[in-house]
């Protein structure tokens, strides 16, 4: 990531607490719809949604689909999706993005269709309330004319309240506009409506109002006099108008995903708060095709994630496999000579070689190397070199503690020594993954070192893995985005293309030392918070980078996208554009929880677009490439373990013989 330097916008703390305890108590209780639903899971289904919590506007919710908002006013688009938004002066823009494929990217862009304002300049947006998924804004202009309104992902409407004798709708091009979608309002006529439809770029949107006012088009401008309250939404087709102006009543007042683990599996319910009857929202891919409970499909939008259905409900929940990642690599039956000579040797010169300068991410690779050279020692059974090392590393570890401290005008742990924008809350999971995950390791091959280490690891792991909503310190899981269900990388998403990820691999990283820390703190609730994440999140990443969506096709030509954005997706690096890297950064570091890897329907495909782009095993980081293919064809990779030239490997190469000969033992070939 680039360093970006951040103009912060701080809600004062008392504003903050009114406003979270009064929309906290804005409660919908509603009957899950049940009617003409095919159980595809035998459980029980829920009765009521769940009370959405807001969450505390003291902390600075970074890594978001709206963090921009803090960082900058007019802020770059907001990529809620199926719609996007912009705040400026000039009003609320709004965008359904169309989807424009090329080789090497998709792009999906924001490009306003709608601005709704006033004559006036509005100012910067206040952040009235923080749902899991959505957000509460308000906006004024000097003269006090105002809108409020709450943006969230999967909502193709929202809801203005509206301040001011006049408001004003601007086209950004052409456009027409429909009186109740019938009668075209002709430019320059007075009349009075209630209801209206508007027609550009194709896209159809709907303007519900309260009552019913004067209506006035001049130019691309339709001016609303006396509007109180306007219910504004993107169709999936004007088909839908009439549907969509049925469900105008209800405004969504909060957002909360509750998961809960039962058996194997992995069931999160996502619950809208509103004050009016069950909203019209849109199921992301990675959602439809694990409900728990059939919806019936009222629409769809075709979108940068691929294919969103439109639905209508207060609640919906999901059932996914559950991901229960082993804590340690297994033994071998025999330990091959070469494993039994890399591995003391690899032991040797991680300590003779000793930490790097570095005091952020790269010390945290560093010590995940030396995490790897400690399980692999553990499960082979080389206790004095398991001993030596943690010897060694103990106190290594403790020092780098002093590397971090707590900021509060922040909200977060930031480095001391700051890498890849660290102090702009950049890759906060990806960072601190590595050494929450060392510090666990630690604590359990050596149970006394839990003491030393559980307070100075304490801020890492709240900065990201915060599961009470209500904590003044840390937001809640500050990278991850509970409605697309990954995580976000960007502190404040200052591009065009809103917010965007890279290495999905190291994101799920994060989630797995959290796992691993739950398991030595014997932290039940953490534990399922940190399931929650790692079983989310692959399913996502296997939908939007490894492409189970179905997008990647036509004129794109990859099986890939390695860095997925708001309105976007690359096959690229922000490192480099060698296909072996582009790869690689999905699959680096191989740990006990990177099993998730071997799951993909077919490994084929991947090779296949490698290989046609220039990409090969034996090239930079060959050795990820192959420990990749050894869960899918493990006798193949293993005949190329030799090929790698050590200068080209990512990993050390007692790791990448381990996980070669491992996963042969496991396809029982050994």
């Amino acid at each position: 990531m680039k360093n970006r330097n951040k103009q912060l916008i701080i809600i004062p703390g008392i504003l903050a607490a009114v406003t979270a305890f009064v929309l906290g108590c804005v409660v919908l209780l509603s009957i899950f719809p049940s009617s003409g639903h095919e159980t595809v899971y035998d459980h029980p289904t829920p009765a009521m949604t769940t009370p959405a919590v807001p969450h505390n506007l003291v902390t600075i919710a970074s890594n978001q689909w709206y963090s921009n908002i803090y960082a900058q006013f007019p802020t770059e688009p907001l990529y809620a999706l199926p719609v996007a938004f912009q705040l400026a002066p000039e009003g609320l823009g709004v965008s359904l993005p169309d989807v424009h494929k090329t080789a090497n990217s998709i792009f999906a862009p924001y490009i306003t269709d709608l601005r709704v304002g006033f004559a006036d300049s509005l100012q910067k947006p206040v952040i009235q309330n923080i749902g899991d998924w959505s957000i509460q804004l308000a906006m004024a202009t000097a003269e006090h004319e105002s809108l409020q309104f709450t943006l969230a992902h999967g909502a193709p409407f929202t809801v203005l309240h509206v301040t001011g004798s006049t408001l004003q709708l601007s086209c950004d091009v052409t456009c027409q506009v429909y009186l109740d979608n019938t009668q075209l309002l002709a430019p320059g006529v007075a009349t009075t409506a209630q209801a209206l439809s508007v027609v550009i770029r194709g896209h159809t949107y709907i303007l519900s109002l309260n009552t019913a006012i004067p209506v006035q088009l001049s130019g691309n401008t339709l001016t609303l006099h006396g509007a109180q309250r306007v219910y504004l939404a993107a169709l999936p087709s004007r088909a839908s108008y009439s549907q969509f102006k049925e469900d105008a009543s209800t405004e969504i007042m909060g957002t909360m995903a509750t998961p809960e683990i039962r058996g194997t599996k992995l069931f999160t319910t996502y619950s809208l708060a509103t004050s009016g009857p069950a909203p019209l929202i849109a199921l992301y891919p990675h959602q439809r095709e694990n409900l728990a409970d059939r919806l019936p499909v009222l629409g769809s939008y075709t979108t940068i994630r691929g294919t969103m259905t439109l639905v209508q409900t207060h609640a919906f929940t999901t059932a996914l496999p559950l991901q229960r990642p082993a804590t340690d690599f297994s033994a071998l039956k025999t330990v091959p000579p070469d494993l039994a000579s890399a591995l003391p040797s690899d032991i040797q010169n991680f300590i003779a070689t000793g930490p790097p300068g570095s005091k952020d991410y790269f010390l945290g690779v560093w010590f995940g190397r030396g995490t790897d050279l400690l399980q692999l020692a553990h499960a082979l059974g080389l206790h004095d070199q398991e001993q030596r090392l943690l010897k060694f590393m103990e106190p290594v570890f403790m020092q780098s503690m002093g590397y971090f401290r707590y900021d509060a005008s922040k909200t977060s742990t930031i480095a001391t020594s700051p890498e890849f924008g660290n102090e702009n809350l950049n890759d906060h999971h990806f960072h601190y993954g590595y050494f929450i995950r060392t510090a666990a390791v630690l604590a359990q091959l050596d149970p006394s070192y839990l003491a030393q280490v559980q307070t100075p690891i304490k801020q890492m792991v709240a900065d990201v893995g915060t599961y009470n909503r209500g904590s003044s310190q840390f937001p809640y899981l500050r990278n991850f985005d509970v409605y697309e269900g990954h995580s976000w990388a960007d502190g404040y998403a200052k591009f065009a293309d809103g917010n965007d990820q890279e290495s999905t691999s190291e994101a799920i990283q994060a989630w797995y030392g959290l796992y691993l820390w739950s398991q030595v703190t014997h932290n039940s609730a953490m534990e399922t918070s940190a399931l929650y994440l790692y079983t989310t999140e692959i399913a996502s990443v296997k939908e939007y980078w490894f492409g189970l969506n179905g997008l990647y096709s036509g004129a794109y030509q990859h099986a890939i996208a390695s860095i997925v954005w708001g309105g976007k997706v690359d096959f690229a690096t922000w490192f480099s554009s060698d296909p072996n890297d582009i790869y690689g950064i999905q699959l680096l570091p191989f740990t006990p929880g990177s099993a998730y890897l071997g799951q993909l329907p077919d490994i084929a495909p991947y090779f296949a677009d490698l290989q046609a782009h220039g990409g090969e095993s034996n090239g930079n980081w060959g050795d990820l490439l192959l420990m990749w293919e050894s869960y899918y064809h493990p006798s193949q990779a293993l005949a190329q373990k030799d090929s790698v030239p050590a200068a080209s490997m990512n990993s050390l190469r007692s790791l990448f013989l381990y996980m070669l000969y491992d996963h042969q033992l496991q396809a029982g070939h050994g």
